[in-house]
């Protein structure tokens, strides 16, 4: 691994990749272990993943837990679902490397915290994963984001992603797109009280109930302003792909016959800033995640 030049263009561009971080056996093993987890799933346990999914309990209280969010173009009935979860679901979260197997070996592996030095993070805090299917033919379109909407920390962003193919990622089945060098202009500063910028959090109401607002600001305005400069990040099975929290990407809908599954967390460098107790996904009080440190 070239992780001088992955360093680079991590701090230039926003997004880089490790390739064959990963080897086919290891891509593998995540997708057998998936598809032993779906073999668990329940009928009473059918929720689509949709825009709104970040407003309900099912989504926000699965910090601590594993559940399950299917495609909402994956039109059958509960019991046909439940037989063919492996090729409907949308994904799966968020607490998959909280439990002991391949998902949480490749999180605190040597290798990974190997490129996390390599980005100049020391120690770090894992509050979510998630198994994205990115289904043949249906898998849905994730529109432009930036990870620092909906994932805060104070009192500086420190948050970054890293995300896995285990299957080839091509623009034929929905790899990921992004503006290089767009996280620039944020400087890792809290997008709190930047009122023209997207941000989701969880709120107190004035019936004692906590709900979930998001602000939209001026994204969409920015993002038509700017189409011209997205491109794609195609990479390969076992390739790793590290993005930064403020850089705009997204993925397009996966028409094709080739599904685009990757495992994907987020951390972040907690020995300068602490995970902000308003975050969307929520945890059970007293609770802590997963940390280490990258020595």
């Amino acid at each position: 691994m070239d992780l001088k030049q992955v360093a680079d263009d991590f701090k230039e561009n926003g997004l880089a990749v490790v390739k064959g971080f990963a080897s086919a056996e290891e891509c593998e093993a995540m997708r057998d272990e998936m598809r032993k987890i779906c073999a668990d799933l329940k009928a009473d346990e059918i929720h689509c993943f949709e825009t709104e999914s970040g407003r309900n309990d099912y989504f926000t209280q699965s910090g601590d837990k594993i559940r399950f969010f299917f495609d909402t173009d994956a039109k059958a009935s509960a019991d046909d679902l439940v037989k063919t979860a492996f090729t409907s679901l949308n994904k799966v979260g968020h607490a998959l490397h909280t439990h002991p197997g391949v998902f949480q070996d490749l999180v605190t592996a040597p290798k990974t915290k190997e490129v996390l030095r390599a980005i100049n993070l020391k120690k770090v805090c894992v509050p979510q994963s998630m198994y994205i299917f990115k289904q043949a033919k249906f898998g849905s379109a994730v529109p432009p984001h930036q990870d620092s909407t909906f994932l805060h920390t104070s009192p500086t962003q420190t948050v970054v992603g890293l995300w896995l193919a285990l299957e080839d990622a091509t623009e034929d089945n929905g790899c990921l797109w992004f503006i290089p060098g767009s996280h620039k202009p944020y400087k890792d500063e809290s997008k709190r009280e930047k009122l023209d910028h997207a941000f989701m959090n969880r709120v107190p109401s004035s019936d004692g109930s906590v709900k979930t607002e998001y602000r939209l600001g001026t994204s969409k305005k920015y993002y038509e302003s700017c189409d011209y400069t997205w491109v794609p990040a195609q990479v390969r099975k076992g390739d790793l792909v590290l993005i930064h929290d403020m850089v705009h990407h997204k993925s397009l809908p996966n028409h094709s016959n080739k599904s685009r599954n990757i495992y994907a967390w987020h951390l972040f460098e907690s020995s300068e800033a602490s995970w902000d107790s308003d975050n969307w996904l929520q945890y059970p009080e007293g609770k802590t995640f997963m940390e280490f440190e990258t020595q």
